[in-house]
């Protein structure tokens, strides 16, 4: 099974990783992908989220790959997603401030209304 996991650093993020761990020690032949994505003109932290992300599979024993990508991060989820062919998407419910999700819409629910692709949306 091919898994991704979008990652921000934030708390909801690495609770969908330690979801996407647990998959792969029941399955050793999952590979699973991590990405995180610079939103243009934004200060990001996507380097960290991503180091936090990969050194959690690696203490757990687990291989892993990280994609460091710029774009609406919705949108370069699920482009991504498609072009890899990538079977299950595993992420955090909010990554942001309750408020600023509420006025924008979270990424979450634009990656769930906007893909085919089984998503778990993980609290």
């Amino acid at each position: 099974m091919k898994l991704l996991v979008p990652t921000d650093g934030s708390n909801n993020a690495m609770e969908a990783v330690n979801f996407a761990i647990a998959l792969a020690r029941e399955n050793p032949k999952t590979q699973v992908t991590v990405i995180s994505v610079i939103a243009p003109f934004s200060e990001s932290r996507a380097g960290i989220a991503l180091e936090k992300a990969r050194n959690a599979f690696i203490k757990a024993g687990l291989t892993v790959q990280t994609v460091l990508l710029e774009g609406d991060p919705a949108d370069t989820i699920i482009k991504y997603a498609q072009e890899q062919k990538i079977e299950h998407i595993i992420m955090g419910s909010r990554g942001m401030g309750a408020l600023r999700s509420m006025v924008l819409g979270s990424v979450s629910q634009k990656v769930m209304q906007n893909t085919s692709i089984p998503l778990t949306i993980v609290k």
